[in-house]
């Protein structure tokens, strides 16, 4: 399982370099190779991403020995706030979906999307893929998710900074500076990003009780 895990995680990230390397260096975007790789995108993040909690999901010891429960008597608890997370991610994606569909209908709009979910957070859809990805994690009862959980994170937030200065700020210029002043959250906004310090802080007590 290890192994597929890493597998599945280096297509992920290949696939976020070629996104980059594919806006950098390839001017002619309108290809339609290009177009068919930024449509299928999302769908090669997903698919690398989602099965990983899956295939270490301690549900799944039977057949492999290698994958072990983490919150053990404790998991019925933690599946309820997993479960709770997935919804927000969710609600996330789909609101920020909502504002992406209102200004596609309007062709003349190039203003900068600040109404809405954006008006908590900058990029709304890259928490809705870290916070759903957790849920998954935590209901899977791994605990190599958990860690990865907390890689995506990082790798989402780096994606964000490198997204503003290369595309946000070039296109928007003060407008977009002016806006980070008013939504200060790149990923998880207060007080959510403090809710899931004190589940992390949780999170490490039960494993240390539980393997101890």
């Amino acid at each position: 399982m290890l192994l597929i895990t890493i597998i599945l995680l280096v297509i992920f990230l290949f696939n976020l370099v070629v996104y980059w390397v594919i806006f950098l260096k390839v001017k002619k975007k309108e290809k339609k190779i290009v177009k068919l790789f930024y449509k299928i995108f999302p769908l090669i993040w997903t698919l690398s991403l989602v099965p990983v909690p899956i295939i270490n999901s301690s549900f799944l010891k039977l057949y492999f020995p290698n994958n072990y429960s983490y919150f053990d008597q404790y998991w019925l608890l933690f599946a309820l706030f997993g479960i709770a997370l997935i919804i927000i991610g969710i609600i996330f994606a789909r609101r920020a979906n909502k504002v992406y569909k209102v200004k596609s209908m309007d062709k003349n709009s190039s203003n900068l999307i600040t109404k809405g979910i954006f008006k908590l957070i900058r990029h709304p859809v890259y928490s809705a893929w870290g916070i759903i990805f957790l849920g998954i994690a935590i209901i899977s009862d791994s605990l190599i998710s958990l860690i990865i959980s907390s890689l995506i994170f990082i790798i989402l937030e780096i994606n964000a900074i490198i997204e503003e200065k290369l595309i946000l700020i070039p296109k928007y210029g003060k407008t977009y500076e002016n806006y980070k002043t008013k939504t200060p959250n790149r990923i998880i906004p207060t007080p959510l990003n403090l809710f899931l310090i004190i589940i992390t802080i949780i999170i490490v007590y039960v494993g240390f009780l539980n393997f101890n």
